[in-house]
């Protein structure tokens, strides 16, 4: 990525300030993240979640809006991301990088389905815990083993983790600083676990 087009991509510079190349580039960037905005299943954020997108932002003056946008798709509730959204991603992001100067198309090659693999859909998870030390997840696609580690990246208590399931319904919970169980209070549905607590439940469709 070129300095030019790195600024572009930070609010710095309009298009009309690139060269020809660049700005076959920054149009090639537009059209990835259009087309992802326009193609991901379950792409409409829960409201608690813009509102929330919309506090950093003007916490943050100074960096553009496209840059914040690409950093929380990639530090991505739930928000499904199919693996075959993410394969277009990365190569539209790799032919952008390994364009010869001077030219001004981008070639995509065709998405072609793998025989055999089963699809994966990856999910993100939130929980709002101000002041705990640490959030882990568990569930039925875990075997119920707090093996996924949740991050506080901007330590605000606001704590994310993106994890890879396969299609189905599952129940989970979060764990609290290792000790608390917390069932996750924006979930879809609820079920009883037998114990007197309630798991969150969530349902996994296969990506189109």
């Amino acid at each position: 990525m070129t300095d030019d087009l790195d600024r572009y991509l930070d609010g710095e510079v309009g298009a009309d300030g690139l060269s020809a190349s660049t700005r076959a580039h920054a149009e090639a960037w537009n059209r990835m993240v259009e087309s992802f905005r326009t193609t991901a299943p379950s792409a409409v954020a829960p409201a608690w979640l813009e509102q929330k997108i919309m506090a950093d932002i003007e916490a943050l003056p100074r960096r553009g809006a496209l840059a914040r946008m690409l950093e929380w798709l990639m530090n991505p509730t739930p928000v499904r991301v199919s693996p075959l959204t993410t394969a277009l991603v990365a190569a539209a992001f790799t032919a952008v990088l390994l364009l010869p100067q001077g030219r001004t198309e981008v070639a995509l090659p065709a998405p072609a389905a793998v025989a055999g693999v089963e699809p994966v859909v990856y999910v993100q998870f939130v929980l709002e815990a101000p002041g705990a030390r640490s959030v882990s997840l568990a569930g039925d696609f875990s075997d119920w083993e707090a093996s996924v580690t949740l991050a506080d990246q901007n330590e605000d208590g606001l704590w994310t983790a993106r994890v890879p399931v396969r299609p189905g319904v599952y129940s989970y919970m979060f764990l609290v600083d290792g000790t608390e169980w917390q069932t996750d209070p924006r979930a879809d549905r609820y079920q009883d676990d037998g114990f007197g607590n309630r798991n969150a439940v969530l349902a996994v469709a296969a990506s189109q």
